[in-house]
């Protein structure tokens, strides 16, 4: 497996994603108020240490000519010089994203690149810093709506 180097962006973390980890910890305690014994407190540190593993591996690199998703510590790299369009979304679609308000989707020019013709959807934490370095390697990336982006960034 390649060793990415480059810059991290670490998957933001917003409400929604304190919100899923209170509600694991929620069902952890009540686990362990209602049953005594050391089994529900060891499923349950289990459980949440999985959660906050899956949260924690989710992280971007790039890394020259390459943006670099992980996902459970695996990274998968994706050509920047491909990227067609970055637009602000809010679409609720399973992706490397720990964020549900400050997401982004990224559309390729060739649908080979994703094997799909659904966006990457990811939230980087310092968006503009992210953007503009994407910028800095293909300037041909597009915004399809310049206001809603600079409105989400904030």
């Amino acid at each position: 497996m390649k060793k990415y180097q480059g810059i991290r962006f670490n998957s933001r973390w917003d409400s929604s994603t304190w919100a899923i980890i209170t509600l694991v910890v929620a069902c952890c305690v009540a686990n362990c108020l209602i049953d005594d014994g050391i089994w529900p407190l060891i499923i349950s540190l289990v459980m949440l240490v999985c959660v906050l593993i899956c949260f924690l591996s989710i992280f971007y690199r790039i890394d020259g000519d390459n943006l670099v998703v992980y996902q459970f510590f695996i990274p998968q790299a994706y050509p920047i010089h491909k990227i067609k369009e970055i637009k602000p979304t809010k679409v609720w679609l399973s992706a490397p994203a720990t964020s549900i308000k400050h997401r982004i989707a990224i559309t390729f020019t060739g649908r080979a690149i994703l094997k799909s013709t659904m966006p990457l959807i990811i939230s980087p934490v310092r968006q503009p810093e992210f953007i503009d370095l994407l910028l800095s390697v293909n300037p041909d990336i597009k915004f399809s709506d310049q206001s809603s982006l600079s409105d989400s960034l904030r």
